[in-house]
């Protein structure tokens, strides 16, 4: 009776020490899927707020505040409840716009679009026409015009048939929200480009510089290397705020004249 006894304390014991093993792992996973899930669904949402802001521009004169509204309004669904009050839901027109104008209005008492930060949400940038070239584009082809416009259907070189085609960027800083997933995927995406000089032990053993973890080296490194907002990006980082940038590019042919000064002011056009 004794030993029935014993063998089934231990059969518990290997039980729990079973679940230890397995249930982080099984976490991780849920989790992981979740943020995947998300993020994936971000992605599509951004390559249409890049035509729906392509879409916009060529059909109001290439302006790019009207394409900045076009593609936050794409975005809203994946937004979620902004920190300000509210419930972030989309389901009708003014929620839309409740939301987006949560996270599109400039905060002048805290300095920040971004929640404790100065960085937009979306960035849209104009690839095509290239900003060097406006003035000698309009200057040329927009000559019968007074200078000021482009005819979207003027055909009378390959110089101006490329003008008319409008390319734009959608930059998404899509914020990470599933717990534990978020920092993880962020601290890969903001390291990607020194992951693959890192292997086994030696991403193991690298550390921040004055000290930190592997994941505070991947920021950090990230930072140094990426893009300007890749700093700011890492500046949130240190605060729990854990956002990723998705890009996504279209290209549309105008169907009104390209206007001298529609870019500004805004993130338009690329540098």
């Amino acid at each position: 009776m004794q030993t029935e006894t014993s063998g089934r304390q231990g059969e518990s014991g290997q039980a729990a020490v079973e679940s230890a093993l397995v249930v982080p792992l099984m976490v991780f996973l849920i989790l992981g899927t979740l943020q995947l899930t998300t993020l994936h669904h971000a992605r599509l949402m951004t390559e249409y707020a890049a035509y729906r802001a392509v879409r916009t521009g060529i059909v109001n004169h290439g302006n790019c505040p009207t394409m900045e509204r076009a593609a936050y309004m794409a975005l809203v669904p994946t937004l979620g409840p902004p920190r300000t009050g509210g419930r972030g839901r989309a389901d009708t027109l003014v929620n839309a716009m409740d939301v987006h104008d949560a996270y599109t209005l400039w905060h002048p008492d805290v300095n920040q679009y971004f929640p404790g930060s100065p960085l937009k949400r979306v960035l849209v940038e104009v690839l095509n026409p290239e900003p060097g070239k406006l003035n000698g584009l309009f200057s040329t082809y927009g000559s019968h015009l007074g200078g000021k416009e482009i005819d979207f259907d003027d055909y009378r070189d390959a110089t101006v048939i490329e003008a008319n085609l409008l390319s734009v960027r959608v930059t998404y800083f899509y914020e990470l929200r599933i717990p534990f997933a978020n920092w993880q995927l962020h601290s890969f995406y903001m390291g990607r480009e020194v992951l693959g000089q890192l292997k086994g032990v030696g991403f193991l053993t690298q550390k921040a510089p004055g000290g930190g973890s592997a994941s505070q080296y991947l920021e950090q490194d990230g930072a140094s290397r990426g893009n300007a907002y890749f700093k700011e990006l890492a500046r949130l980082a240190g605060a729990q705020t854990y956002a990723i940038p998705i890009v996504a590019t279209s290209t549309m042919r105008m169907q009104s004249n390209l206007i001298q000064g529609a870019w500004g002011p805004g993130a338009c056009p690329a540098g």
